[in-house]
Formats: structure tokens, sequence, C-alpha cells
């Protein structure tokens, strides 16, 4: 689910909002976003919980196993908030089995369970994006 440059027919600009962030790949960024993210929803007086581990798992995921800087973008449309994170690696997102002993590994279980969905997808020769919708209410 890329993000198309498009706003909504009924947007409101102080309820919605979209950031290109193209952030340098150091671990010390995914706090960063982190904090980012939870102060643009509480500004809003939306909930920050779950779209911030959301986005601290895709980070996390692009940083360990990606390749490059990756690329972020956060758009709240219509009470959801769209969250893609690219890499420039062409490998695909290899979730792993279910598996209580596991210390590591788990973040993509964390982004299925609070996700209203969840997906990726190629970005012809760059590289992947992984993305995931999240209703924040409000």
């Amino acid at each position: 689910m890329l993000l198309p440059l498009l706003r909504p027919l009924e947007s409101d600009p102080v309820r919605e909002f979209r950031l290109d962030l193209f952030p340098p790949a150091v671990p010390e960024i995914v706090g960063a976003l982190r904090r980012l993210l939870r102060d643009t929803l509480r500004t809003l007086g939306l909930d920050a919980d779950a779209p911030c581990l959301i986005l601290s798992e895709l980070v996390t995921n692009a940083l360990l196993h990606g390749d490059g800087p990756p690329t972020v973008v956060l758009e709240l449309r219509c009470g959801r908030l769209y969250i893609a994170v690219s890499d420039a690696s062409c490998a695909p997102v290899v979730r792993p089995a279910p598996d209580g002993a596991r210390t590591s590994g788990r973040g993509l279980d964390l982004v299925d369970a609070l996700a209203d969905e969840w997906g990726m997808e190629f970005i012809g020769s760059y590289g992947k994006a992984v993305w995931a919708v999240a209703t924040v209410g409000g």
C-alpha cells in the first residue's frame, strides 16, 4: 500500500497530516521517530501507543534487515494512520514461525497484533516498503 500524494476530498488540515522522512540509518533514529509521531498524535488528541510501537518495529526491521537508510511516510487520513517504511533491499520480509522460546524476532508479530492491516510491496528495482495501517481514534 504505497501512499499516493493525494488529499481526501473532505480534508481537515487540523486533523490530517503527511510526513515524508529520510532519516539516517542509525539506531538512535528509532526513538527520535517514535517521539516525533507520539508528540504529533498527542497534539491532535489521538492515541499514540499502537502507532508508535508499529513505527518502531518497522524502522528497526529496516535498519537490521534492510539496505541503506530507510524512508518513512506517516500519513493521517480519516482517522487512520498509514505508516510505510522502505529500504533498498529487495529481500522479502520473512516472518519467523511462532516459537515461544524465541527471545527476538517478534516485531512482525507485534505489528500484526496492533495494525488493522499490514503488508509488503516491492518498489521496482529500488527495494521494498513494509506498511501498516492503524486506527487512531480521537
